[in-house]
């Protein structure tokens, strides 16, 4: 679809240049191609983002950069995969953002004369989150103060997904007539397939996929179904641009709000796994002193690391308080300050073992 869409448009632009496009009627003759007409005609210039392409060029950088013999013959046209291609993969990903950030700055900043842009960015998408990074990306850039003040009413972006529904079969089939590295691994293919999340605005945080159209896009679907879905799926997007991102929407703060328990629950593991080292060691400083209380020592650590698990703000988890309460435990009296002072050899114990673990950390 993509390569046809550029064809077509630049078969339009070469019959304008030479005076053959007055009416509109010299391009798109063939089946498919009299719906393909709009699309071409709607815009005044096409961008294809092609990741595949970006990969390569990415691929044979990250050859060049690790230039060994483990490396050595390899290129973009091998078969085997290894972490030369993980890694320009990895990298494709930021730059095909980049790219489409780039362009859309410069054809706000040179668009005096309201021109028109398509772009189309090439690949499987097959993760939600990836579409959701190219959504985000148009939003950072209507966010730009420049680009609202020079031309705000030309500022405007719609967004729109084409799913291409293709039996796994037919993938395979596809498949089978590559050669090289294009031919993908069957494994591979079958976990893409399992993982593959399609458009859906109703799924948690994927409102912005509400201008999607659904391909089916094996053998015996019509070209000119295919491309009428896309054309109204363009025009629906176009009449809804996206909103710049000048505020969090209700999707991302029940997002960060996720965020912050996911942090606060690593914090607090990491608070729990600190105390209890502490408390092992007090335990020893007890051993250390009166062997025959090791017992009752752990059993005070183990009553403390309880209250200590409990998911309550209000619990002090210091390590002054951890260790006043460890000591008065042991030692009988109130939990308060006033054990620090106690002429005790395990007053003493517990003092120096304190010290020196916040001397280790």
């Amino acid at each position: 679809f993509a390569r046809t869409v550029i064809d077509l448009h630049e078969q339009r632009c070469c019959e304008r240049n030479n005076g053959q496009d007055h009416d509109g009627n010299k391009i798109a003759r063939k089946d498919g191609e009299n719906v393909l007409a709009p699309i071409v005609s709607r815009f005044d210039k096409i961008l294809r983002i092609d990741y595949d392409s970006i990969t390569q060029q990415e691929l044979v950088i990250c050859n060049e950069k690790n230039d060994s013999s483990q490396y050595a013959g390899l290129g973009v046209h091998s078969t085997s995969f290894g972490s030369n291609d993980l890694e320009a993969w990895r990298k494709s990903r930021v730059r095909a953002l980049e790219t489409l950030k780039d362009a859309l700055i410069t054809h706000f900043a040179e668009n005096s004369n309201g021109s028109s842009l398509l772009i189309i960015m090439d690949d499987n998408f097959h993760l939600r989150s990836m579409r959701r990074d190219v959504y985000r990306s148009c939003q950072e850039i209507l966010a730009m103060p420049l680009l609202s003040i020079n031309h705000p009413s030309q500022t405007q972006i719609g967004f729109s997904t084409a799913y291409f529904s293709t039996p796994l079969d037919v993938c395979l089939q596809r498949n089978n007539l590559r050669s090289g590295k294009e031919c993908i691994p069957i494994d591979v293919i079958n976990r893409m397939a399992s993982a593959m999340e399609p458009p859906d605005e109703t799924k948690p945080y994927a409102s912005f996929e509400r201008f999607h159209v659904l391909i089916d896009a094996d053998m015996n679907s019509k070209n000119s179904d295919i491309l009428y879905g896309i054309e109204q799926c363009l025009q629906k997007s176009l009449q809804s641009p996206i909103l710049p991102k000048n505020e969090l929407s209700r999707e991302e703060i029940a997002q960060l709000e996720q965020q912050r328990i996911r942090q606060r629950e690593e914090t607090l593991n990491c608070q729990i796994q600190r105390i209890d080292q502490l408390l092992r060691k007090l335990v020893g400083a007890v051993g250390r002193v009166e062997k025959k209380r090791s017992r009752e020592a752990n059993e005070a650590r183990k009553s403390i690391m309880e209250r200590i698990r409990k998911h309550d703000d209000a619990v002090d988890r210091s390590d002054d308080s951890v260790v006043r309460h460890f000591a008065c435990s042991i030692l009988g009296t109130e939990i308060n300050n006033d054990w620090y002072d106690l002429d005790d050899p395990l007053v003493q114990s517990i003092k120096v073992t304190f010290q020196e673990f916040q001397k280790d950390r």
